[in-house]
């Protein structure tokens, strides 16, 4: 009886190829795996065969059998989308999570499988940006690293987290100064801006200590002129549209729940507020405007925009006319911050006025800088 004829090889490199089904992506499509053999094509077969038996068995016993297919990147952008986009604020979610992932950790990871990362390529990571950012940079980004693989634990796609209690973050790059307004300085801003044209958001930045971001979403409805109080409900950002790629200026509430909150204002800059037309001419119309500081048309202030033409002309102008020193404008939220802390006001109260939610960071950015300052405070300034 003749032999039948070998089958040959079904590649071009003289190899056997079987291919299976061996799970799901991440998105949902099939999950297919080649075997190969030099044998024979029921070699391949059996070890396609072996490898389906082994990670039923991992998956019944200890679950943690896990395929290698799925990239760093690939989690990453799924995690993106699925945790963080629609769940958090969206400057916070581009600012805290999509860019930190986007321009650093992908670049740095982005090709390999989540299960060949190990704790020493997370270290030498953070070892080779210690020069390059700032020690608030790279705890974003450690943050994101540990929540990437938390989630992909739990998905089944890697069964250790290389992100441990070991790992060490140091930099060399200083973190940014910011620059406050003496008391001295302060009430002689707040007097210049009395009389400019652009003044008046100043005298809101000063006295209240909101973002810029508040400011531009104050709406009129906001203001309880009763009360004399403003009630914090928004705050405005820039957002690039994903379907033209364009920056948009949106109303997108606030960064989080303590941002919410009531401020007291003077009856000063209550009256100056009352000054300020809610009524404007737009191409021969009467606008009644939504926003408290709105753009020439009445509609909600693009940042960027009111910085360079108002913030920046008022800062630009004062500086010529009085000499006072240009800040940024975050820098006079945090002078609020320090004046009240340099005038006895507990931390608590502070937080509650600046919409803060930890103590912790608040005692340490505020904290008492000169001896000057900290003899005030235990009443040695009165000794001879």
């Amino acid at each position: 009886m003749p032999r039948s004829k070998k089958e040959k090889p079904n590649r071009s490199d003289g190899l056997y190829e079987v291919k299976v089904t061996v799970g799901r992506k991440v998105n949902g499509t099939l999950i297919r795996k080649s075997f190969y053999s030099s044998v024979s094509k029921a070699d391949a077969k059996k070890k396609a065969e072996r490898y389906l038996i082994e990670k039923e068995v991992a998956e019944r016993t200890i679950g943690q059998f896990v395929d290698q297919d799925v990239t760093f990147k690939e989690w990453a952008i799924k995690w993106l989308e699925t945790y963080k986009k629609g769940k958090v604020k969206g400057n916070t979610y581009s600012g805290t999570y999509e860019y930190p992932v986007k321009s650093y950790l992908i670049p740095a990871f982005g090709e390999c499988f989540l299960r060949d990362i190990k704790p020493i390529d997370i270290q030498d990571f953070f070892d080779g940006r210690r020069d390059k950012n700032a020690l608030e940079t790279l705890n974003k980004m450690k943050n994101c690293l540990k929540a990437i693989f938390d989630t992909a634990i739990e998905n089944d796609l890697c069964y250790k987290n290389p992100v441990t209690r070991n790992l060490h973050l140091s930099s060399t790059v200083a973190p940014i100064k910011k620059d406050t307004y003496s008391q001295q300085e302060c009430d002689k801003v707040l007097k210049y801006a009395e009389s400019h044209p652009y003044g008046l958001a100043i005298m809101v930045l000063l006295e209240t200590g909101i973002s810029r971001s508040e400011l531009l979403g104050l709406r009129w409805d906001d203001i309880d002129w009763k009360e004399s109080v403003m009630y914090i409900n928004q705050g405005t950002v820039n957002l690039k549209d994903p379907k033209d790629g364009k920056y948009k200026t949106i109303s997108d509430g606030l960064k989080n729940s303590y941002r919410k909150r009531v401020i007291p204002i003077s009856r000063k800059l209550l009256n100056r507020l009352l000054d300020k037309p809610c009524i404007i001419q737009v191409r021969g119309q009467k606008i009644h405007t939504e926003y408290v500081f709105h753009n020439s048309v009445g509609k909600v202030y693009n940042p960027k925009i009111w910085i360079k033409c108002e913030y920046n002309g008022f800062m630009q102008d004062m500086h010529e006319e009085i000499g006072i020193k240009i800040l940024h404008c975050h820098e006079l939220r945090h002078t609020r911050a320090t004046l009240l802390k340099d005038n006895g006001v507990d931390l608590f109260s502070i937080a509650k006025l600046m919409g803060h939610s930890n103590l912790d960071m608040l005692s340490k950015r505020y904290a008492h800088n000169n001896v000057e300052t900290l003899k005030k405070a235990l009443g040695m300034d009165q000794e001879e």
